[in-house]
């Protein structure tokens, strides 16, 4: 029972939607060495009712996402979690600092040359955990696995091809092994769709499957669902379905 706990944490606090906070390149990035963006993303629960709103902000350099910062409002609008993430070190691994201001809940990373370092805590009363782990091919963690999906769209959107990847979990203190596949019959023309969910079959009785859409031509995300990175306010796993909305 204490692995299933775990298990389920891992889903909520350190995979679910921190992958998605990143925007994907706007057509007009590409015109200038640095770039902003900004828009939204709209998480209902299960029961269709609003659970937070996010708010955006991305900067691009030469086209390539640099600094991202994401803060979380509750459906009165009050701020209840911020996200920011540096990419300029690693696309994939980028320097991030996670805070749910409900709980006291943070986690993060830092790369250090060959090692990251990593940091969290489950919420104001426990201890702050630190770590280093060696950074390894096909490692990404936060909003990095957003980065790497857009990165490699068209190879995921063709043809079977499974790609595995390792995600980095600061506050389990080691990566696990998630696979990406292609889903059939996109929703709309122009999109592609793609589960993610957990290599191990044992880790799947457990992890929920995630599912998240793109947007052929610009390469934007369109919509989430699966479990959230925001635990509910009984401090619990909760399910959400996020459309983005992005500037005309």
């Amino acid at each position: 029972m204490a692995f299933l706990k775990r298990t389920l944490y891992l889903n909520a606090a350190t995979f679910g939607v921190l992958l998605l906070a990143d925007a994907a390149l706007p057509a007009w990035s590409m015109a200038s060495t640095r770039q902003e963006e900004v828009f939204q993303g709209v998480a209902r629960d299960e029961s269709g009712e609003i659970a937070y709103i996010e708010e955006h902000r991305m900067i691009y350099e030469d086209g390539r996402p640099q600094r991202n910062e994401t803060r979380y409002r509750d459906a009165e609008g009050r701020e209840i979690a911020v996200l920011t993430s540096n990419f300029a070190t690693n696309p994939y691994v980028p320097n991030y600092a996670f805070e749910d201001r409900r709980f006291g809940r943070q986690d993060g990373t830092f790369v250090d040359g060959s090692w990251v370092k990593i940091y969290g805590r489950a919420d104001r009363d426990a201890p702050v955990q630190q770590g280093m782990v060696r950074l390894a091919d096909g490692m990404v963690t936060g909003q990095g696995l957003h980065v790497y999906l857009r990165d490699h769209l068209d190879e995921l959107a063709e043809g079977d091809a499974i790609k595995q990847v390792r995600f980095l979990a600061p506050l389990e203190g080691r990566d696990f092994v998630f696979r990406i596949r292609r889903l059939d019959a996109p929703r709309e023309a122009g999109t592609v769709a793609f589960g993610i969910e957990a290599d191990s079959w044992f880790l799947r009785l457990f992890a929920p499957k995630l599912e998240v859409r793109y947007d052929r031509d610009t390469r934007r995300l369109l919509s989430y669902r699966g479990a959230s990175n925001l635990l509910s306010a009984e401090r619990g796993v909760q399910n959400v379905t996020i459309t983005y909305r992005y500037p005309q």
